[in-house]
């Protein structure tokens, strides 16, 4: 029981001279007045020890004790975006970008005296495009 409440004399002890040391610690009184008086210092100065260790473990949470920001699991937000445009009948390429596009590659291709386009034109375009996009994706991933 004495090596179970001072971990620090019972290393020495056992280190020093074995099971041995155990009987001569409780032998005689002068001895084993002298050594208890002596041990009080050592388990406080072991305990003051092990108390700052224990400070600093309880410090160290409190210092990081912000809140992490909440993310889900991989692929969990991308599953939602997939139902939400599934849902969804709106254009998914932004029209002011897209008609940009087909007016630069019309320059590109088309006669010079070919430089107007009608809105449903235009509006046809991109829905034959958004829709030949969303095949090859959906081909894409087998």
């Amino acid at each position: 029981r004495a090596r179970d409440r001072n971990p620090t004399n019972a290393t020495a002890s056992s280190s020093a001279a074995g099971p041995s040391a155990t009987p001569t610690r409780r032998g005689g009184s002068q001895g084993g007045e002298a050594q208890q008086t002596a041990t009080p210092p050592a388990t406080t100065t072991a305990g003051r020890k092990k108390g700052g260790t224990k400070r600093t473990k309880q410090a160290m949470p409190k210092s990081s004790n912000k809140k992490k920001t909440f993310r889900y699991k991989p692929g969990t937000v991308a599953l939602r975006e997939i139902r939400h445009f599934q849902k969804t009948t709106k254009l998914l390429i932004p029209a002011a970008s897209f008609i940009r596009e087909v007016r630069s590659v019309t320059q590109i291709f088309a006669p010079p005296d070919v430089t107007r386009w009608t809105a449903e034109a235009l509006m046809a375009i991109q829905e034959a495009a958004e829709d030949f996009l969303v095949g090859l994706f959906s081909d894409a991933m087998l």
